[in-house]
């Protein structure tokens, strides 16, 4: 419509109209004028508004009109133009209708453009103004149409009759709808002639047609009244309505009988004689158009035209209805005899062209490709023939016209005897290889016309054909034909499943089912359709099979083809099923190259003498029961197709396709004919696979196997090879290369097996005797295949697949060594359907058939012994797929609601699972079921059967449940039966030994780690016993290593099941089996085969535990190395981890049954070892294997660690492991360990072990430390243990024991020492007293060192010292911890200390330990244990010890200290022994010298007195040996004696110390460290010891001898002792020589002999303050004697005394030396004289003459007799010293005045003499203290004044007058004038 505003457009038209006739038609003006006013009097603005009020105006089209009948051909196109417009926008009065086509038609003649544009306006009046167009207005518009159509312009008149066939087609619109207007008032089926002739519209279309076929039959016309129309626009308007609405004119009755009375006719009388080109073609149109949309108003009609087409393309044909005399009483029409053709270029008899014949054809194949309008005509006319109501075959004989047509070409055919003709190549035309059949190609491309020949209604003349056109198009339409019966009948029996092959889509098959529904009466038709018609396409397929088609025609043949298959299958009809599958099949493959390549290679072998006939199936059979001799016999014929120089092209290649897809299709209903179906499969399947990728040459070399093989014949046969290649792969002699030269490519084998795969997988969805049927032909073929004897089952089945088949039977050899389509279809459909197999799917009898027949077939296929092992091994790995699919099934059988639950039920009971794993063990054993021969193992397939076990276990090992008794016997059968060798094509790996069991492990492994919660007792019970096994296996050490750590997994695993304590079982001990006599290892294999209850039961886990437990001490004894390392590791790791779960009877038998017996045989084994070690008996020790490769290493200069020792370290280790574990075991705090039978005789063993291996026990005293458990253990520890265990060890026994021991071996026994006494578990003495009676023996034994043992006593086989320091050290600190538990439970007495004192020593004098020590102030690791030890008797007086008191602990503990303090001094060699004086001497050091004598007579040997012979080798110097090794031990022995001393903490400890000698012993240490220190910066600390402890302690000394008279006698003789004990220190301190001591008590120190004075480095006021303490002291003890004994000397001090007096003596003659014998430069220094051998200590004068003041000052107290007077003793053993020394002083001081003269003397000399003149000025002294009894009375009176001193001395005081000094001078007056006082008084 237009879209331009009316209102506008009219009003310029309009205006230019008006100015155009203002002068010549006034009237167009005023009309113009007056359409303005309106137009310009209308408001709207819309186009649409505006037409609407202008078609309301007659007057509106009035000056268009007049401008029309103007003669003036501007006005008269103005006018048709806006006439024009106004009829497109409906804008003209429907009143004006009539006027305006009679307008038209006075200006028709006026132009083009005018005609033009009223062809432009007739259209719209039709259409656009309904009810305004009818009658005579509709005749004239027919009449404008008609009149234009005639003009000579082509343009005009082609417009005409397109606007002409509009409006025919118009007029039968409204017809349309004004029936629709009516409907609901016209009755169904009743006569409309009438309603036809009085409707408006109807009545138009009614005398439309009417004319129309009067017209066409030359007869005139009624309504439109016209003379002459062409025929051919007649024919085409006619044509129009029959295409446009053929429904409408069968709907109205009147319409239809004009066609049957007026155009019927005509047609077939048009056929009676030639026509031009153009009419034939219009006609044959429009009977196609009767055929199809009018053959049931039509039908006599109908069959009469069907009849003529059928004469016209097949002049041999008969019709039943030819002649007019048919059955059916319809009028009849007489028919044309149509000569037959001459030739492709002549015209048919009579005289019809070709092109007629042409025509009808494609005609019928428009008829035969619509298959709704075929099944239509066949029931309406052939149908008949069915009830017997008439003889009518119409659509027969097209069916029979079309296929003569179609296969009347011979020419056609190409000379190809190898199926399927390939298309020519890319760019190749037919013809370009010359004339020949083989060169031409049938298809669109080259035998069709351009368009086809119906289609041409422009042409005058038929086009040019080719010559196969015909062909071509009767082809087509049997082609279409076979589609559309398809079409009609598949989609009523097809449904749609998925398949169960992985990614396939899903895909249509044939269900029964559904097969009622063609029962419909219409289908039926349809089957007596195909059944009629299937020999004639059968013929016409067979023909064309041999024909060149082109790729797009090929595959709509391969398609209908495959529906023809489909469509027979589904209607039942077997014979056309099978011949058209069966052709289907015979085309894929070049059937005539197999049997030629089949019979050169039968001549071949017959030429060599081989007959190889074909194996009857009788005989095959008979052959089958015996395999082993048919093998022998000669080799059998193969039909493997190795090697073939021929090739499935890709046309092959589709039809395989083809046959695939009917296969799939009709699954349910083929039956037997599945084996010749899987036969061609397999054979397609072969040629593709070989010729893949081969190429021309290599084919002809005989690249393959199998080309060998065929190529062993004779030279003429292999000789015409070459030439059978050349007409075969490439038969039409274009150069290969393009898409299809004859041989597959990889994608067309990929997809082939892509569409294998999708078969089979539609088989189950098929039903189950698709199921059945294809199981059974796949294991047929198979056997076939394999030369395996067939199942015995399946016999019956067999023959009958047989029978179906034409393709010759023969077995195939072992040349093809290559996986095969039977087995790989097999597999695939198995897997893909495994839940059917095993009765998931519900339907269980089909499922356990196919399962059965299967895996037989597939079993006795991988143990055949002759099968080849490519197939052997591929049916292995189908068994092993099919096992995968069922296993993962039934992991879903809890998940999955829809299986069945029959197989649910199974699953839960095991039986499934037992079912679907049976066949791995039969196919690892050999034994693939009843009916078969026993058959082979085979290292392949015995490896693909345990990864598939593998690949179980990790996909669904937590649904085998009960089923893992299957499992274990696979494992158990690769352990207990190992398969035949490999085959020498094997793999090198394959060869290797232990290559199955590398493949089984993994299995047992993943059992362990994942799937222990879900095996049954006894299955656990199995899995120790392989895992064991597979530790002891010896063929890979890395197997046996993990087979040990997955013990942890179970250990794990039982460990949750103990998470509580469990519950007795109420079995009986092990300890109480072998205190009866029972033997362990009858006790062992008992709990392998007792019966075992649920896995909850307290008794059940005993046992298990038991057992694990016992397999790795078993594995423990393993002669590897790194295996029984590991086992004994694993399983004390196991014990300390997971030990607290265990219950008195598990660790009953633990002790006595695993770990007591695996560590004595460990410790047996390394002492074995070890002496054959030292006995260089390495072929005892070594196997064999060792041996060699030490004797290659050494050959070829490969640095090797000998092997003994290398053998002797790893036991050494193994022993050490496996005890120290054993006392990690006793060492946890476990009670259920104190429960155990005979517990404290398993803890005595323990000990006895450790101790065997720290000491070196040889082998048998090793057997003896696992005694009977009823044995009583030893539990007494004497003081005499130490020595008594080496007083009782037999001769050479420590040297045996030497070799036994290492560093290594001694470690671990330290450590297990360790363990043991680190638990705190144990309080029982008896318990702890067996380690401490263990403990000592371990160091008495080790460390004791006999005196005829040589310079390598302590070495080991490596030249180490084995008992080495440190070893020592670790040793001594297990001491504290053993002693304080036995001190504890109350078990530590005196003897204990005193053995362990003896072992201390025995230690700390071994011959490791250094006798120097690196650095002098700290003391070595032993030496701090052993001292840590001494104290550790000191601290034993404490609550709950044994020992007698604390006191005496506390002695004890002293005298040993007080012996370690002086050791340096004991030790030392004889030339070193006299520099310490009297103290060298004292008992303490006797006794410690003698205690350490070993070491002593060490150093004796090392320092040599002068005049010795080793004296002048002496290498290191004296002053080394003065300060060995021990300084720093007895310094701090020495430091904790001073505090023990100082910190005594009663009186009782104190005469405990008296009367044991330890005071005395501690007194003299510490005088030794005082005067000879080794640690000369701990001499003041020892001082300060010295003067706090000894003068207190002397003095409660004799407090508690007075408070205990009953042990006076002894306390005087020991404080006797003491107190000389003290002197001596004393002397030693001041440095009184050693003969001034001895000196009698009446001789005076003046006469001293000549000696050295004792070396002292003390310095004067450490030896002052010494002095104080032990002169008062001495003081205040005799004071307190005196006071409760009365007056004279104490008997213990009679011989201390007197030493005292010679001390203070002899410390006054210090200050009376001459000053010219000092040599000192200052006034102030005060030296000391030449006889005590130089500086003492390097104190100045000042300090000697303070000790000089001291001592005059004591002599001066002690003499005293006023104040606090001495007792009278005292002061007479003192004054005479004092008389003696203060003469001596005076007497020096006047001899050196006079010496130096008027020179000053030294202050300190004058200091000095006035000290002594002051003191004796003022000096009381005691009367009886110089009192004599001869002499005069003066005398006597002087004697006994208080004054006798002075007169003593009163000459040298005269004598200091005469040497006057003034500072001396007034102190001698004032002697003077007392002496003077004194004697005159």
């Amino acid at each position: 419509m237009a879209t331009t505003n009316i209102g506008a457009l009219l009003l310029g038209e309009l205006q230019a109209l008006s100015a155009e006739a203002r002068r010549k038609h006034p009237e167009i003006k005023e009309a113009a004028e007056r359409v303005i006013v309106v137009l310009r009097g209308i408001a709207a603005t819309s186009s649409g508004e505006i037409a609407k009020e202008l078609a309301a105006s007659d007057e509106v089209i009035s000056p268009f009109v007049l401008g029309c009948k103007s003669s003036n051909h501007k006005l008269a196109a103005m006018s048709v133009q806006c006439l024009q417009q106004l009829i497109s926008h409906r804008a003209v009065s429907p009143r004006s209708i009539a006027q305006t086509l009679s307008t038209l038609n006075t200006v028709i003649h006026l132009g083009v453009d005018i005609q033009v544009k009223i062809l432009q306006m007739v259209l719209p009046l039709v259409t656009m103004y309904d009810g305004c167009v009818f009658g005579e207005t509709l005749v004239d518009a027919f009449h404008l149409c008609l009149a234009l159509q005639k003009s000579r312009d082509p343009v005009v008149s082609n417009t005409a009759a397109a606007i002409l066939r509009q409006v025919v087609v118009a007029v039968f619109d409204r017809v349309v709808a004004e029936d629709q207007e009516h409907s609901d008032d016209d009755d169904e089926g009743a006569d409309t002639r009438e309603r036809d002739l009085t409707r408006k519209y109807a009545k138009d279309a009614f005398f439309v047609l009417q004319d129309l076929c009067l017209l066409a039959a030359d007869s005139d016309s009624i309504f439109i009244r016209v003379d002459a129309v062409d025929k051919g626009l007649v024919l085409d308007l006619i044509e129009s309505v029959l295409v446009n609405h053929a429904a409408v004119v069968a709907r109205h009755t009147a319409m239809v009988h004009i066609l049957r009375e007026r155009l019927a006719p005509f047609i077939v009388g048009f056929f009676a004689e030639k026509a031009p080109f153009t009419l034939v073609v219009r006609c044959i149109r429009i009977v196609w158009l009767f055929i199809r949309d009018l053959h049931t108003d039509l039908v006599p009609e109908c069959e009469m035209l069907l009849s003529i087409l059928t004469r016209l393309i097949d002049s041999s044909s008969s019709s039943s209805n030819s002649s007019g005399g048919g059955k059916s009483g319809r009028s009849s029409v007489s028919l044309p005899r149509i000569a037959g053709m001459q030739s492709a270029k002549t015209v048919l008899g009579s005289g019809f062209p070709l092109f007629y014949r042409v025509l009808a054809m494609e005609v019928l194949r428009n008829t035969l490709r619509e298959p709704q309008l075929l099944h239509r005509l066949y029931a309406q006319f052939d149908g008949r023939a069915a009830d017997g109501s008439e003889d009518c075959h119409v659509i027969g004989d097209v069916f029979k016209a079309v296929s003569k047509v179609a296969t009347e070409r011979p020419e056609l055919r190409v000379s190809n005897p190898d199926g399927i003709p390939s298309a020519l190549p890319i760019g190749a035309q037919a013809g370009d290889a010359g004339d020949s059949a083989d060169s031409r190609q049938v298809g669109a491309h080259s035998c069709c016309l351009r368009t086809e020949m119906h289609k041409l209604l422009d042409k005058h003349e038929p086009p040019l054909m080719p010559e196969p056109y015909l062909a071509y198009l009767a082809f087509t339409a049997m082609v279409g034909a076979a589609d559309g019966l398809a079409e009609r009948v598949l989609p009523l029996c097809t449904e749609n499943v998925r398949s169960s092959a992985l990614g396939s889509a899903p895909g249509s098959v044939f269900s029964p089912a559904l097969a009622p529904a063609l029962a419909d009466e219409h289908v039926a038709s349809v089957k007596k359709l195909v059944q009629d018609s299937w020999p004639v396409l059968l013929s016409v397929y067979t023909f064309y099979f041999a024909v060149r088609l082109d790729d797009a025609l090929f595959r709509q043949v391969m398609d209908t083809m495959q529906k023809l298959v489909q469509v027979s299958g589904a209607f039942g009809l077997l014979e056309a099923r099978d011949a058209f599958l069966l052709l289907l099949c015979r085309s894929c493959l070049p059937q005539a190259a197999i049997a030629d390549h089949e019979r050169q290679l039968q001549q071949g072998h017959g030429r060599a003498g081989v007959g190889l006939p074909a194996v009857d199936e009788a005989a095959a059979a008979e052959d089958a029961a015996e395999p082993s001799k048919t093998q022998a016999a000669l080799p059998l014929v193969t039909t493997s197709l190795a090697g073939v120089a021929f090739a499935m092209n890709a046309r092959q290649v589709e039809c395989l396709r083809a046959v695939v897809a009917c296969a799939q299709y009709l699954a349910a209903v083929l039956g037997p004919l599945w084996y010749p179906v899987l036969v061609t499969l397999q054979q397609a399947e072969e040629l593709l696979h070989q010729s893949h990728g081969m190429s021309a040459s290599a084919a002809a070399a005989g690249g393959s196997s199998g080309a060998a093989a065929a190529s062993t014949g004779p030279p003429a046969a292999t000789a015409t090879a070459p030439s059978r290649r050349a007409s075969v792969s490439n038969p039409t002699g274009v150069a290969a290369g393009g898409s299809d030269a004859g041989q597959s490519s990889a994608s067309d084998l990929a997809q082939i097996r892509s569409d294998y795969a999708r078969l089979l997988g539609f088989v189950r969805a098929s039903g189950a005797d698709a199921t059945a049927w294809a199981v059974r032909a796949l294991c047929v073929l198979g056997s076939d295949l394999s030369t395996v004897p067939a199942d015995p089952e399946l016999q019956a089945d067999e023959a009958a697949m047989r029978a179906t088949s034409s393709v010759i039977h023969r077995r195939l050899s072992a040349v093809l060594d290559r996986p095969t389509f039977a087995i790989g279809q097999l597999c695939a459909f198995a897997a893909g359907n495994v839940d059917l197999l095993v009765g998931a799917a519900g339907d269980a009898s089909a499922g356990d058939d196919a399962w059965r027949v299967a895996t037989r077939h597939l079993l006795a296929t991988a143990t055949y012994p002759h099968a080849p092992p490519a197939m052997r091994t591929q049916a292995c790995g189908a068994v092993s797929a099919i096992v995968l699919a069922a296993m993962d099934l039934v992991a879903q059988a809890d998940e999955e609601p829809e299986l069945a639950p029959a197989f649910v039920a199974a699953v839960a009971s095991g039986a499934a699972q037992v079912r679907i794993l049976t066949p791995l063990l039969q196919m690892l054993r050999g034994t693939p079921g009843d009916g078969f021969a026993a058959g082979g193992r085979f290292v392949d397939v015995s490896k693909l059967t345990l990864d598939t076990v593998h690949r179980v276990l990790q996909a669904s090992g937590r649904s085998i449940m009960r089923a893992w008794g299957v499992v274990f016997d696979i494992v158990h059968s690769v352990l207990d039966e190992p398969p035949a060798e490999a085959a020498a094509s094997a793999g090198a790996e394959a060869r290797q030994p232990g290559y199955l069991m590398r493949c089984v492990f993994p299995c047992l492994q993943l059992i362990c780690s994942d799937y222990l919660e879900d095996l049954p007792p006894h299955c656990l019970r199995r899995c120790i016993e392989c895992l064991a096994l597979f530790g002891r296996q010896n063929e890979d050490l890395n197997i046996a290593l993990t087979a040990i750590g997955q013990a942890w997994a179970l250990c794990d695993f039982l460990q949750g099941l103990s998470a509580a304590p469990a519950a007795e079982s109420g079995a009986e001990l092990v300890s109480g089996l072998l205190a009866a006599g029972s033997e362990r290892d009858a006790i062992a294999r008992a709990w392998w085969h007792e019966p075992l209850g649920e896995l909850a039961s307290a008794r059940t886990q005993q046992v298990l535990w038991t057992l694990l437990l016992h397999a790795l001490a078993e594995l423990g004894r393993d002669r590897r190395h790194e295996v029984r390392l590991g086992a004994v590791q694993t399983l004390f790791r196991t014990l300390d981890m997971r030990g607290d779960a265990f219950d008195a009877w598990l660790w009953d038998a633990v002790a006595w049954a695993v770990v007591l017996p695996l560590a004595r045989f460990t410790l047996t084994q390394r002492a074995y070892v070890f002496g054959l070690v030292h006995a260089r008996r390495l072929d005892e020790l070594l196997e064999d294997a060792q041996a060699e490769a030490a004797r290659v290493a050494g050959k070829s200069g490969v640095v090797a660690e000998d092997p003994a020792r290398l053998y002797a370290r790893q036991w050494d280790e193994t022993a050490a492991t496996a005890l120290l574990g054993a006392a990690r075991v006793w060492a946890a705090p476990r009670a259920a360990l104190l429960d155990i039978g005979c517990a404290e005789q398993a803890w005595q063993c323990v000990w006895l072990l450790v101790q065997a291996l720290f000491v070196g026990a040889p082998a048998d005293a090793v057997c003896a430390c696992l005694p009977d458990p009823a044995c009583a253990p030893a539990l007494d520890v004497p003081a005499d243990f130490v020595a008594s265990l080496a007083a009782a060890e037999a001769e050479g026994a420590a040297e045996l024991r030497a070799r036994l021991r290492t560093r290594d071996s001694l470690s671990a026994a330290i450590d297990c020492a360790s363990t043991l006494v680190s638990s705190a578990r144990r309080t029982s003495a008896a318990g702890w007293r067996i380690g401490w009676r263990a403990w000592l023996a371990m160091g008495a034994l080790a460390a004791r060192v006999p005196g005829s043992a040589g310079r390598g006593f302590n070495e080991d086989a490596q030249g180490t010292a084995a008992v080495t320091p440190d070893a020592l050290c670790a040793y001594l600190r297990l001491c504290p911890t053993i002693a304080n538990a036995l001190r504890a439970a109350g078990g530590f007495t005196e003897a204990d200390a005193r053995a362990l004192l003896h072992l201390a020593r025995v230690v700390l004098m071994h011959v490791e330990i250094p006798l120097h020590a690196a650095d002098d102030c700290k003391m070595t690791a032993v030496q701090a244990q052993v001292l840590d030890i001494v104290l550790l008797i000191l601290d034993g007086g404490g609550p709950g010890a044994s020992l007698d008191s604390a006191a005496a602990a506390t002695a004890l503990a002293a005298e040993n200290l007080a012996a370690l303090a002086v050791l340096p001094y004991a030790v030392l060699p004889r030339i070193a022994r006299e520099q310490h004086g009297a103290l060298a001497a004292a008992a303490v050091v006797e006794r410690t010298r003698a205690a350490f004598a070993p070491m002593t007579e060490r150093l004796d040997v090392l320092y040599p007195a002068d005049g010795e012979p080793a004296a002048a080798e002496r290498k290191r110097p004296l002053r080394r040996v003065v300060r060995p090794g021990f300084g720093a031990l007895a310094a701090s022995a020495l430091a904790r004696l001073g505090a023990v001393l100082c910190e005594l903490p009663s009186d009782e400890h104190l005469k405990r110390a008296l009367l044991s000698g330890v005071w005395q012993d501690a007194v003299v240490a510490m005088g030794l460290h005082m005067v000879a220190p080794l640690a000369p910066e701990r001499q003041g600390d020892v001082s300060d010891w010295f003067v706090r402890a000894v003068p207190s302690g002397m003095i409660r000394l004799r407090a508690a001898s007075t408070a205990e008279p009953a042990d006076g006698a002894r306390m005087r003789s020991a404080l006797a002792a003491a107190w000389q004990s003290v002197g001596a220190v004393l002397a030693q301190t001041i440095g009184i020589p050693r003969d001034i001591l001895e000196l009698r008590d009446d001789c005076s120190c003046s006469e001293r002999p000549s000696g050295d004075a004792g070396a002292c480095g003390l310095a004067a006021a450490v030896q002052i303050r010494i002095l104080d303490a032990i002169a008062a002291a001495s003081l205040e003890y005799i004071a307190n004697e005196e006071a409760t004994a009365g007056s004279g000397q104490p008997p213990e001090v009679a011989a201390y005394w007197p030493m005292l007096v010679r001390i203070l003596e002899w410390g006054a003659v210090l200050a009376a030396e001459p000053v010219v014998l000092l040599g000192a430069a200052a006034a102030d220094d005060f030296g000391t004289g030449g006889d005590f051998g130089g500086d003492l200590g390097g104190s100045d004068g000042l300090g000697v003459q303070a000790l000089t003041m001291a001592c005059f000052s004591w002599l001066l107290r002690m003499s005293s007799g006023a104040g606090q007077p001495a007792p009278a003793w005292v002061s007479a053993a003192a004054a005479p010293a004092l008389v003696r020394r203060s003469a001596m002083a005076l007497d020096t001081f006047v001899g050196d005045k006079r010496l130096v003269g008027k020179s000053p003397l030294p202050q300190s000399r004058i200091v000095l003499v006035r000290l002594v003149l002051q003191g004796l000025v003022q000096l009381q002294c005691h009367p009886a203290a110089l009192a004599r009894s001869a002499g005069s009375d003066l005398a006597q009176r002087a004697s006994a004044s208080a004054a006798a001193h002075i007169f003593a001395l009163y000459d040298r005081l005269v004598e200091l007058v005469a040497v006057p000094d003034p500072d001396v001078l007034p102190l001698v007056q004032r002697c003077l004038k007392r002496v003077s006082a004194e004697m005159c008084g």
